[in-house]
């Protein structure tokens, strides 16, 4: 019975010390456990504050770009100063050629209608797009429109040649 008891003993004593490992152990992982939380918590304190901040950036950035936008809308349809200049000088001009020349200002109606129906022309309608889809040298070699050239008259020149023998 002697060495019985003195069994138990031992294998209490073995059973008490691992517990007690067994506790440590666990504080251990748990003191890591709550190490391992408070760093993810931070990080992603971390990354939210980022974030957010990303997010205003990208707003302010928005806003900016809308009023860049609105800027250079607003200042493309705005003449400036040197073109206003220009248009008063060729204003100027062409009241000065109209009193000088007489038959200056029914040509100059002329061109200048002919000017503003090419202009509506070039920037309506299907040559536009045309234009802008084909490149400029094959609308060149397929253009259609019918150019003036002087014809020659056959029998006028038979007349005159033989006028010359």
């Amino acid at each position: 019975m002697e060495l019985f008891l003195i069994g138990l003993g031992a294998g209490l004593i073995f059973f008490i010390i691992a517990i007690i490992n067994n506790l440590r152990i666990r504080r251990k992982h748990k003191k890591e456990v709550l190490k391992i939380k408070s760093i993810v918590t931070q990080k992603m304190d971390i990354e939210s504050d980022t974030l957010s901040r990303m997010r205003e950036e990208i707003e302010s950035l928005k806003k900016q770009n809308e009023n860049l936008r609105i800027s250079v809308r607003t200042l493309s349809q705005k003449p400036n100063r040197r073109e206003v200049a220009r248009l008063q000088v060729y204003q100027r001009s062409i009241e000065i050629m109209s009193l000088r020349a007489p038959g200056f200002a029914p040509a100059w109606q002329t061109a200048l209608s002919d000017s503003e129906k090419e202009y509506d022309k070039i920037f309506s309608g299907l040559e536009p797009f045309v234009r802008k889809v084909v490149p400029s040298k094959l609308i060149d070699l397929f253009d259609l429109t019918p150019k003036t050239v002087p014809e020659l008259d056959t029998d006028t020149n038979t007349d005159t040649d033989k006028q010359e023998d």
